[in-house]
């Protein structure tokens, strides 16, 4: 069964988290959930668009959040009952604040049961305010957990957001956190493109995020405002062109890679989509999309237009742009392709990708 699901509402619009109390207007019992990081830039601001209103601010949540932060802090919060939900912040704040809806909804079940096939039923409001422009959590029905040395993907359709309010004067200044979000955000959508479960309104979406983030995220970096108001309506439609289709194999490759030399999410997935999308090319209906993309950006070739545009904003081409030695990369490729092999993300490439797929892959990635 074919399901297309986004957030009941979304606001969008530079400054309006100043008007939070007043799009709360029917919430009674609110709970705040943030990081420190977010609550020392915006938390003054947050505090006075709230004004008289009834509300709890917790931000003890850490990055990648573990099963048992989250159940410490529900039992900590519980008897507040909260009928709404506010989540402030990047990817993990709004894992967090997923997990702690389905606590409050089910304060028995184990978050490690959560998966797309059961029909929860969510009793508060969830409403998420992105701080960043690329992930996409504030769209998804999606959460990474935690759970001792293993990192859980879990979801269900119940946990996407009833509201999302976008306000790109929440996000950071820093070029880097710009650059790598942003680039998160462009691979999603190339992703959600490609993706064998993808459908023309997911195509849409993604199409024209590439687009906007395309022409866009330099001057993003620059923190030029209307482009930076773009990025983050983009981000959000690159969130609901995944999250309703699926990410791939440029993602399967970049999980791995990231874990094991330590390099951003954002820059980890970009550096693997051109060699993806050569990959990829091989099937003809992802090939008519990525030429459909190639005359909407205007460019005479996908990868090499490609490749100019993360040159132009500082995204390596290669792996040994990391400055990673060959011989140490070489050293662990059996090891990235055997973590990359197990990631879920694979079921979803246009194109089965064996284990040999995979290493001819990472060694075209390193670069001459």
């Amino acid at each position: 069964m074919s399901l297309f699901t986004f957030p009941r509402q979304i606001y969008f619009q530079r400054d309006i988290v100043d008007s939070l109390g007043e799009i709360l207007s029917d919430s009674l019992n609110i709970l705040i959930i943030t990081d420190k990081n977010i609550l020392n830039i915006h938390g003054e601001r947050i505090r006075k668009s709230l004004g008289s209103k009834n509300y709890r601010v917790y931000d003890n949540v850490e990055p990648e959040p573990s099963i048992l932060s989250i159940e410490n802090a529900f039992n900590e919060l519980k008897i507040m009952e909260p009928d709404t939900i506010v989540a402030i912040g990047g990817g993990s704040v709004m894992d967090f604040a997923k997990s702690m809806a389905i606590k409050f909804s089910y304060p028995d079940m184990d978050l490690r049961d959560i998966n797309p096939f059961n029909r929860l039923l969510i009793n508060l409001k969830l409403i998420s305010v992105p701080t960043t422009s690329g992930t996409g959590s504030d769209v998804s029905f999606g959460i990474v957990l935690t759970d001792g040395p293993r990192k859980l993907a879990l979801g269900n359709y119940a946990l996407v957001p009833m509201l999302t309010i976008l306000d790109s004067s929440l996000t950071p200044y820093s070029k880097e956190i710009v650059r790598s979000t942003g680039i998160d955000a462009f691979v999603h959508s190339f992703e959600a493109l490609s993706a064998n479960t993808s459908t023309i309104l997911t195509d849409a979406l993604a199409e024209k995020s590439i687009e906007i983030i395309f022409k866009n995220l330099k001057k993003g970096m620059e923190n030029e405002e209307n482009a930076k108001d773009l990025l983050h309506l983009s981000a959000t439609m690159a969130g609901m062109a995944f999250s309703n289709s699926g990410t791939a194999l440029a993602h399967a490759l970049g999980h791995s890679f990231g874990a094991t030399f330590h390099i951003t999410h954002g820059t980890s997935v970009g550096l693997f989509l051109p060699y993806v999308i050569d990959f990829n090319s091989q099937d003809m209906t992802t090939n008519e999309k990525y030429k459909k993309v190639e005359r909407i950006l205007g460019l005479e070739n996908l990868i090499d237009g490609i490749k100019n545009f993360y040159r132009d904003v500082g995204q390596p081409c290669y792996v040994k742009d990391l400055n990673i030695s060959k011989k140490e990369y070489i050293s662990k490729i059996d090891e990235l392709v055997s973590k990359a092999l197990m990631d879920s993300e694979l079921a979803f490439n246009p194109v089965i990708a064996g284990e040999d797929d995979l290493k001819n892959i990472y060694l075209k990635a390193y670069g001459d």
